[in-house]
């Protein structure tokens, strides 16, 4: 049988599944993006409150944090509430968080905000992940993860242009205020409308974790997915100051090059897709961290046009790594046990890649050695490509 006769049922396979893709690449947009909107509007955050680096950095830890601890027990909630309603109910608390932001007359109050946003954040991933497992045949599972990777790194594209664009206009309050009431609604909306995720979820137990804690290849994903959300959503959250206050970059420069470095990034989590489907984890992943590994270190070096060039495509190529670590991780262990997997990385991921760094990020920069933590970050980005020979799957190579 011919490649063309066997690809075509496939391929008539997948197409059902694309609007229910389509609809929770909306719903992940809808939580992802509030959470990133901290990162463009920092600064004028930390002129509000009159705070230090290193105390305006902390908001990141606060959102990690309640988003690793929602995460944790989403899979005691998906067991008594079905998938769908995680998804809905996941949105509209990140509306409300964001409405509690905007409106905070104090830093106690905005940190309240974000473990808020936070929080309900991290009630997404086992729940959505799982529905785009449901809805998308095994065979074309990469792409479906692709796809789904979409509303991230739309998020990342569109943060710093909203902000840039919007700040002048209402304020970074103003930003957060619309931004939440958005996130709501599209909670209310698929709510009512979302056409998947019907199902339960298991939640964690001494036998399910006992198998999944057994596979060595779990213990190196959440070392590989720690590292990939270091070097993307921590320097995402620290980039723009960065490099507005230690490179002297015009504020709206640097959130524009932020944002562009995004849109090429899109393109990368359909390229990652059809490259893990291809070559698979190993070898899709070895070249992913050896490029954003020399373009981190290159941050802290370059000037000119080539600082701009790595603010471009450093982002663009960690982006590629999520649709992999995702299609990999839907394969570690029994399908009953996949959220439980993914409750048990991402947390871990999005608490040090995403809380810790920024933070760490903040004190170094105070203590002026910002540059020698981003060499850091490119270095360990660099050794890990030595570890990946150790990663065993049957069918990921």
């Amino acid at each position: 049988m011919s490649s063309h006769e066997t690809a075509t049922p496939v391929n008539e396979a997948f197409r059902p599944a694309i609007p229910g893709l389509a609809a929770i690449v909306v719903m992940v947009f809808s939580i992802f993006f509030p959470r990133l909107l901290f990162s463009p509007l920092l600064v004028s955050i930390q002129d509000d409150f009159l705070l230090s680096a290193a105390q305006a950095t902390r908001i990141f830890t606060t959102i990690a944090a309640g988003y690793s601890v929602a995460m944790l027990v989403s899979g005691f909630v998906s067991t008594r509430v079905r998938h769908r309603r995680i998804v809905a109910l996941s949105a509209f608390g990140v509306g409300v968080g964001m409405q509690i932001a905007a409106f905070a007359p104090s830093a106690v109050l905005l940190h309240f905000g974000g473990l808020v946003v936070g929080a309900s954040a991290g009630l997404y991933a086992p729940s959505g992940l799982s529905i785009v497992s449901e809805i998308t045949p095994f065979a074309r599972r990469g792409m479906g993860f692709a796809i789904h990777e979409i509303g991230p790194a739309v998020s990342f594209v569109l943060a710093p242009v909203v902000a840039a664009v919007a700040l002048p206009l209402v304020g970074w309050r103003g930003v957060v205020s619309v931004t939440g009431l958005v996130s709501a609604a599209a909670g209310v909306a698929y709510f009512f409308h979302g056409s998947a995720g019907f199902v339960y979820g298991e939640a964690p137990h001494f036998e399910n974790l006992k198998t999944i804690f057994r596979i060595a290849r779990f213990w190196l994903i959440i070392l590989f997915f720690v590292l990939a959300a270091s070097a993307a959503m921590g320097m995402f959250a620290v980039l723009p100051t960065f490099l507005i206050s230690f490179r002297g970059m015009d504020q709206q420069l640097a959130n524009g090059l932020i944002g562009a470095s995004r849109v090429s990034g899109v393109g990368m989590i359909f390229l990652s897709g059809v490259l893990t489907d291809r070559f698979g984890f190993r070898r899709t992943v070895a070249g992913i961290f050896l490029v954003t590994g020399l373009f981190t270190i290159l941050l802290t070096v370059a000037n000119g046009s080539f600082l701009a060039l790595a603010v471009l495509l450093q982002p663009a190529v960690i982006s590629a790594y999520f649709p992999a670590a995702i299609t990999a991780m839907s394969e570690i262990g029994p399908p009953q046990t996949r959220n439980v997997v993914i409750s048990l990385v991402i947390p871990l991921a999005g608490l040090v890649g995403a809380g810790f760094f920024p933070a760490l990020a903040g004190f170094a920069a105070d203590a002026g050695y910002i540059d020698r933590f981003f060499q850091g970050t490119g270095i360990a980005l660099l050794l890990a490509v030595l570890l990946l020979p150790l990663y065993r799957s049957r069918s990921l190579r």
